[in-house]
């Protein structure tokens, strides 16, 4: 093994416990995380006032320990200055990064480091975009997406236009970083939603019906934004080759969440787009810097009914060990969440019947999403931020306007919702890290009004668990698209480091396994993105473990 590959960053206790349920307690506010999350009014008469934003972890000052972005949203106020030309000086409360202070507390250093935002946020995410071993932000707005450099001495600057990000006004939702030429550059892609400079502010709010209930207008029947595609020059710049790499949102669908990930395993990223209201996309890797489009054909396009969905969030992981990554959407209430088992390499189908979340999801209003391992018992469970988008719901009977948390536990390929006990809202963005490196993996939650919620975990730990931090050298720095096989006790366990899913957010860039009641595992097997394969044996357990790209 040796010391030169790998670095422990943590441990944590070891033993497997008896099981004793999840337990999450939200310490937001004793943690520091003080934040009042805005999003228009509370009456949501605009669209731009009911979808919320999100959350992104990461470790901006490499010091082992994760902190937290939050985007806020604004007001419809200082929207219309924004769109009239004259958009307002940012705000206090626009953009929260709180540093973790290594004791269940985090300070809020905003300021301190440079961050700000005059626009309306809505999505957070993070990537080493320059390889110089500084995580970096991307901050996507209703009016111009920000990219902050990470200077490498605490703080950031602003380059989002010298980097080549377009200028115009756009209402940009879900991002995603992926090397998909595997030139060792992470690219960008960024979904767009509604044509917000066909919206008219100052007249008064269109009323549609909903289901009998007056509620605001859209996104059907207006004009959709298109999605971009930047390629990473390498020299700190991008280069908009939508059109080049043929992923031009001719269609103008209404994008929410991206997912770069090898979908059909020919080793090469493809890119996944989460559509409300329409079908989602599927562009599959061509090899030669262009994609075809082939959600049809792959069986992601629509639900297992063949009907497109309001589709939002994404959850991407193997949820059933098989070794091939599977996929679930959110959607609209009254309609279920699919979920799309790979049954062969590149081909998809809507199981959601016989894993038990047809009917058991019906009733939600689903947003960020994902599959995390909280009881580090082997298997996945599924977690969603669930929140409707009408406050006039509740008159329904049949949903609600404040939904829950909701967490899914893997029993065997079949899911069945835990009753947590954590308060209902309206919930959006949500992103699931380990900021205390005990090996149990939390949550941060943002409702659309109020303050967010940090979702400890503190379930009574019921198996083993691993951590993987991975360094590209030859392949991009954050090693996006490496693929990780864990061997142990006769079992296997499968992921890949991706950036993109959830909802307007990014989890935890390390790989998180539980391995239930294997205390030793065999091998680490890992494929980087570069196409080196790289081998550990006899890794330790219960630690977060460093490699390096080609160090062993």
């Amino acid at each position: 093994m040796g010391a030169a590959w790998a670095v422990l960053l943590c441990a944590a206790a070891s033993g497997a416990g008896p099981p004793d349920g999840l337990r999450f307690a939200d310490i937001a506010a004793q943690a520091g995380l003080r934040v009042e999350m805005v999003c228009g009014g509370p009456e949501k008469r605009w669209i731009t006032e009911a979808n919320g934003s999100g959350a992104a972890w990461l470790d901006y000052d490499r010091d082992g320990r994760l902190d937290v972005l939050i985007v806020n949203g604004s007001t419809l106020p200082r929207l219309i200055q924004m769109m009239e030309g004259a958009p307002p000086a940012p705000p206090a409360g626009a953009l929260h990064l709180f540093r973790n202070l290594g004791n269940g507390r985090f300070a809020d250093v905003t300021a301190k480091v440079g961050l700000f935002n005059p626009y309306w946020g809505t999505g957070a995410n993070a990537a080493d975009f320059d390889n110089d071993g500084f995580t970096d932000i991307l901050v996507t707005n209703i009016g111009v997406d920000l990219l902050f450099r990470n200077n490498g001495n605490g703080t950031f600057s602003e380059m989002g236009k010298s980097a080549g990000l377009t200028r115009r006004t756009h209402w940009h939702t879900g991002s995603a970083f992926g090397d998909y030429d595997n030139d060792g550059h992470a690219d960008l892609y960024v979904a767009g939603y509604v044509d917000v400079r066909s919206l008219n502010f100052r007249a008064a709010p269109g009323v549609c019906n909903y289901r009998g209930l007056p509620g605001f207008c859209g996104p059907l029947n207006l004009k959709g934004e298109a999605d971009i595609l930047y390629r990473n020059n390498g020299d700190g710049t991008f280069s908009d080759v939508t059109a080049r790499a043929k992923v031009a949102d001719r269609e103008a669908r209404y994008g929410f969440t991206v997912v770069f990930e090898d979908l059909n395993q020919d080793s090469r990223p493809d890119i996944f787009v989460a559509n409300d209201s329409g079908a989602n996309y599927l562009y599959l890797n061509s090899g030669d810097g262009t994609f075809q489009e082939s959600a049809l054909v792959s069986g992601l396009a629509f639900n297992k009914d063949g009907r497109s969905q309001a589709n939002m969030g994404v959850a991407a992981g193997d949820y059933d060990n098989d070794g091939r990554l599977d996929l679930l959407t959110t959607t609209f209430s009254e309609d279920h969440f699919p979920l799309f088992r790979q049954a062969s390499p590149g081909l998809f189908e809507d199981v959601s019947g016989q894993a038990g979340l047809e009917a058991a999801t019906i009733p939600y209003l689903g947003w960020a999403a994902g599959f995390a391992d909280f009881d580090n018992d082997g298997v996945r469970e599924l977690w969603v931020a669930n929140g409707h988008v009408y406050p006039a719901a509740e008159k329904l009977g049949s949903t609600t306007y404040h939904q829950p948390f909701s967490v899914f536990q893997n029993r065997g390929g079949r899911f069945a919702e835990v009753r947590l006990g954590v308060p209902k809202n309206s919930y959006r963005g949500a992103a699931t890290g380990d900021f205390d490196n005990d090996g149990r993996m939390d949550v941060i939650v943002l409702p659309v009004a109020g303050a967010p919620m940090l979702l400890s975990n503190q379930s009574v730990r019921t198996g083993f668990w691993m951590g993987l931090s991975l360094t590209g050298t030859r392949s991009n720095r954050d090693a996006l698209g490496a693929r990780v096989e864990v061997e142990g006790c006769g079992r296997k366990w499968f992921d890949t480091v991706r950036n993109g899913g959830s909802y307007l957010s990014r989890n935890d860039p390390r790989l998180h396994f539980g391995l239930g009641s294997c205390r030793t595992v065999d091998r680490v097997s890992i494929v980087w993105p570069s196409g080196a394969r790289q081998v550990i044996a006899k890794p330790a357990v219960n630690r977060y473990i460093a490699v390096r790209e080609g160090l062993h």
